[in-house]
């Protein structure tokens, strides 16, 4: 492993949602990561004992005589200070709006150059409504954010939807800089032994603004003309329940697997015709700031259809790889992917398009050397 350290910097280490920043990191050729947070989270991801820091089991013990603000500005003040400086990385990398404002006095303290990585909901929701969220990271956010934009500090951002997001909440352009995470290609190979099934694969949290009510309305239409083509739905949440309905009001055809493993969402990908999660912009304005499993699904040679919304236009080729339509119009939905369907050298066309587009511009090795350029050039 290279000496020249990195500190991935999260609040909460990590969550099975964010296989991106770990992808990401083991992936460094030039840097060794090193994993520092407040606390391990049940079910997290595997990481490294040897290269990973939290300080959870201190303070579930303080927890009940301090409160979170304290108690957190407490200890990144002082044990995650101390441990990130016993560490000497050259640069510390944090992931999402929240964590870079936690991270930023460390960095300054220490005279480390800081990288913060805005992903999506740090970006995309409304300063009213990230006021109202009383989470104490959240909180912490809004009345540091103008410290992180005047600082020093590179920005991040996942794509150029996100990148304008920053802008507009008043991020110096001059210090953001877009790229893509990229998915992992070896961990993304198409078995071709598998046959691929009528089937219209939705994979994501069953929260309102993925979307998943107007795809299944648009499967109505499309069962109409193909009963025996069904709805396959990976994924949990508070929506579940309603949309379960929903289907069966529709009696449409339709599975719902609950949540999966990334191995078992890989092979619904190996099987399925058509790839839809057609996210949408709810009131609070949270949109899909890039959509990680668009580029994972193309990868499978799966084309994908959803709407025109967030980040998403940028991981679809319109009418190469899949197609985009207007938000909430499930119609246009429902008809593109009957195309797809239907079109047996449409299909094979987005489906190989699909991989080349991947492998072009998601590619995980390529990103990754792209991001080491950028540490690089900042550590020069």
């Amino acid at each position: 492993m290279s000496t020249r350290k990195v500190v991935i910097f999260r609040d909460k280490l990590l969550p099975a949602s964010e296989t991106f920043v770990k992808a990401q990191a083991e992936g460094l050729s030039d840097f060794t990561p090193y994993y520092v947070g407040y606390q391990r989270i049940k079910n997290s991801l595997a990481l490294s004992e040897e290269r990973t820091y939290t300080i959870h089991n201190i303070g579930t013990r303080l927890h009940n005589k301090y409160s979170e603000k304290w108690l957190k500005k407490w200890l990144i003040n002082t044990m995650i200070y101390k441990e990130i400086k016993r560490i000497d990385p050259k640069l510390i990398h944090a992931h999402f709006g929240p964590d870079g404002t936690l991270a930023l006095p460390i960095a300054q303290k220490l005279n480390i150059p800081l990288i913060v990585t805005f992903h999506g909901y740090d970006v995309t929701r409304s300063i009213d409504h990230l006021k109202s969220d009383n989470a104490y990271n959240i909180k912490h956010y809004v009345r540091h954010m103008d410290a992180l934009q005047e600082s020093d500090a590179v920005f991040i951002a996942a794509s150029d939807f996100i990148k304008r997001k920053l802008v507009e909440k008043g991020f110096s352009n001059d210090q953001i800089i877009t790229h893509y995470i990229g998915v992992d290609l070896e961990t993304l190979k198409v078995d071709h032994s598998i046959t691929r099934e009528d089937s219209v694969l939705f994979v994501g949290r069953l929260v309102k603004n993925k979307g998943c009510e107007y795809l299944i309305q648009a499967m109505k239409m499309v069962n109409d003309k193909y009963p025996n083509t069904r709805l396959i739905i990976a994924g949990d949440g508070p929506e579940r329940q309603r949309l379960e309905q929903l289907a069966g009001d529709l009696n449409i055809n339709a599975s719902f697997l609950g949540a999966i493993s990334h191995k078992d969402v890989v092979l619904e990908m190996n099987k399925a015709k058509v790839f839809s999660v057609p996210s949408i912009e709810i009131e609070s304005g949270a949109s899909e700031g890039f959509g990680m499993v668009f580029a994972e699904a193309q990868a499978m040679a799966l084309p994908a259809v959803s709407f025109d919304t967030g980040g998403i236009p940028e991981a679809i080729s319109h009418n190469e790889t899949g197609f985009i339509v207007p938000q909430k119009d499930h119609k246009q939905l429902a008809d593109s992917i009957i195309k797809l369907l239907s079109d047996v050298s449409l299909w094979d066309k987005f489906s190989s398009n699909a991989v080349e587009h991947v492998n072009e511009c998601f590619n995980l090795k390529k990103q990754n050397n792209k991001l080491e350029e950028i540490y690089n050039s900042i550590l020069s």
